[in-house]
C-alpha cells in the first residue's frame, strides 16, 4: 500500500504562467478624401502651352534681327517652377498608411496569439485532459488539493471558447464613415480571430450547485469523466463517493468509496434510477452535490437541478439549459467504463496516512516540548540532560504515533552508539557479513 502525504497549496506543482494585462490597438487611421485642384494647378497646364506656341510663331514671323525666342523659354520654365512650388502636392499616401496599419495589427494578432497559447497551457495543467489523468497517478500531483484550496471541489466537464486573458483595448477611432474601409476591415477580423481562445477546458466548480444533472445518451461518459478528476486530484479526505443505481461497481477501487461520509466533500451519484423528488438522500446535509445521470431531461431530480442547480445536455456537444434558451459550450469530456477502471485499479494502492487527532504532536518543534520557536531560548534550548535523555533526540512519529528516539549514547551504555546508526552495534555480526 503506497502512502500518499497531504501537501500544501505552496508546495504543488506550479502552472505554467498566465499572462496579464491587455493589448492596445492603435486607432484606425482616418479615409484619404480628394482635394479640389487649386485654380493655379488647372491655369498652369494652359499657360504653358500658350507660351509655347507663342514662341513657336515668335519664331516664324519675327526677322533675322529680333531676340531669339529660345532666349525666352528658360524665365517661363522658372516661374512655372516657382508657381508648383507654391501649390505642392498633399503627402498623404494612402497606401503607405495602410500598409503601416497593417504592419502594427500583424504585430498585434501575434502577440495575442502567443499569450493564448500560454493560457491554454496554463489551463491545461489545471483541467488535463481525461486521457492524461492516468499519467498523473504515480506523480506528485495525485490528491494535490486540499479542501481549502480555491480550487477544490472544481472539475472540467469539457472544451469550448474562452475570452482571452488580455484583452485587446481598441482606441477610438471616430465615425465609421470617416476610417479608411481598408484598415477597419482588417481590425475587424483581427479582433474576431485573436480575441477568443479555442479548445480552452471549461471548468464547474460544484461547491456553488447542490444539484447538476447529466442528461442525453452521453451522460454517463461524462460523470466517469469528472469522477476520476475529482478522484485524481483530491485525497479521499477531501472527496468522497455515494451512488445510486447500477454501472459503477469500478468505484470500488477508488479509496474514497471506503468511508465517504468521512470525507469534506461528498458526492452522490444517481444513475437511472427513478425519483419523486421526496427521497431522504435529497435533503440529507452530509452531501454537498447530487449529481442525477439520466438519457432524458424529465427526471424529478433532472427538473430540480434546471430549477435549483445546474442541468446538462450531454450529447455531440455540451449544452447547458437557461432561462432564455439551451446555450452550447462546446464538447464533452467521455471517459468509457474500461478506462475509468483501468485509472480506479491504478489508484487501488494508494492511501492517506493514518493521523490520530488525540496526538498533535507531528512537527519537530512539538517534538522536542516546544509549543513555539520564541520558548527556544536560554536553559529552554539547551537543557541539562542527563541519564537515558543524554544523546537521545526524536526523530519522528511511529505508526502507533509514538516518537522514535535516536539514541547515539553506546550500546554500553543503552544506546544505539555512532557505529550502530551504519552498521551495526559492536558484536552484532556486522564483521561477518561478505
Amino acid at each position: 500500500m503506497a502512502i500518499v502525504e497531504p501537501i500544501s497549496f505552496a508546495l504543488r506543482d506550479p502552472a505554467p504562467p498566465v499572462p496579464t494585462g491587455s493589448l492596445d490597438a492603435e486607432a484606425v487611421p482616418q479615409a484619404t478624401r480628394s482635394q479640389p485642384l487649386p485654380l493655379v494647378r488647372i491655369l498652369m497646364p494652359l499657360v504653358m502651352v500658350v507660351v509655347m506656341l507663342a514662341m513657336v510663331a515668335m519664331m516664324v514671323l519675327s526677322s533675322n534681327g529680333a531676340p531669339n525666342p529660345m532666349m525666352l523659354m528658360f524665365p517661363m520654365m522658372m516661374l512655372a517652377s516657382m508657381a508648383m512650388m507654391f501649390n505642392p502636392q498633399s503627402g498623404n499616401d494612402p497606401d503607405e498608411t495602410r500598409r503601416t496599419y497593417l504592419r502594427h495589427l500583424a504585430s498585434l494578432r501575434a502577440e495575442a496569439l502567443d499569450n493564448g497559447q500560454a493560457q491554454r497551457r496554463h489551463e491545461l495543467h489545471r483541467h488535463p485532459a481525461p486521457a492524461d489523468l492516468q499519467a498523473l497517478i504515480a506523480t506528485s500531483r495525485l490528491w494535490e488539493r486540499a479542501g481549502e484550496d480555491e480550487d477544490a471541489f472544481e472539475i472540467r466537464i469539457g472544451l469550448g471558447p474562452a475570452a482571452l486573458a488580455t484583452p485587446i483595448n481598441v482606441a477610438e477611432s471616430g465615425a465609421a464613415e470617416d476610417l479608411d474601409p481598408v484598415c477597419a476591415v482588417s481590425l475587424r477580423h483581427t479582433l474576431a480571430a485573436v480575441s477568443t481562445v479555442a479548445d480552452m477546458p471549461v471548468a464547474l466548480q460544484l461547491q456553488a450547485f447542490r444539484f447538476l444533472g447529466l442528461a442525453g445518451e452521453a451522460a454517463r461518459d461524462l460523470a466517469r469523466a469528472m469522477v476520476l478528476q475529482l478522484a485524481i486530484f483530491h485525497g479521499p479526505e477531501t472527496v468522497g463517493f455515494r451512488v445510486i443505481g447500477p454501472g459503477w461497481e469500478w468505484l470500488k477501487w477508488l479509496p474514497h468509496t471506503r468511508n465517504p461520509d468521512a470525507a469534506q466533500f461528498v458526492c452522490l451519484l444517481v444513475d437511472d434510477t427513478p425519483t419523486t423528488g421526496v427521497e431522504p438522500f435529497i435533503d440529507d446535509a452530509g452531501v454537498d452535490c447530487i449529481i442525477d445521470i439520466a438519457s432524458r431531461r424529465t427526471t424529478a431530480l433532472g427538473v430540480r437541478a434546471e430549477n435549483e442547480g445546474l442541468l446538462l445536455l450531454v450529447d455531440a456537444t455540451l449544452r447547458v439549459v437557461t432561462a432564455v434558451g439551451d446555450e452550447e459550450l462546446g464538447v464533452p469530456d467521455l471517459v468509457s467504463v474500461e478506462e475509468a477502471t483501468t485509472c480506479a485499479r491504478a489508484m487501488a494502492q494508494f492511501s492517506r496516512p493514518e493521523a490520530s487527532t488525540a496526538d498533535t504532536r507531528v512537527d519537530l518543534l512539538s517534538l522536542l516540548g516546544f509549543a513555539d520557536i520564541s520558548e527556544m531560548t536560554g536553559s529552554a534550548l539547551w537543557p541539562g540532560r542527563t541519564g537515558a535523555s543524554r544523546l537521545a533526540v526524536p526523530i519522528g512519529l511511529s505508526p502507533a504515533q509514538i516518537p522514535v528516539m535516536l539514541d547515539l549514547k553506546e550500546s554500553a551504555q543503552g544506546g544505539m552508539g555512532p557505529h550502530g546508526l551504519c552498521i551495526g552495534a559492536t558484536g552484532s555480526g556486522n564483521s561477518e557479513q561478505g
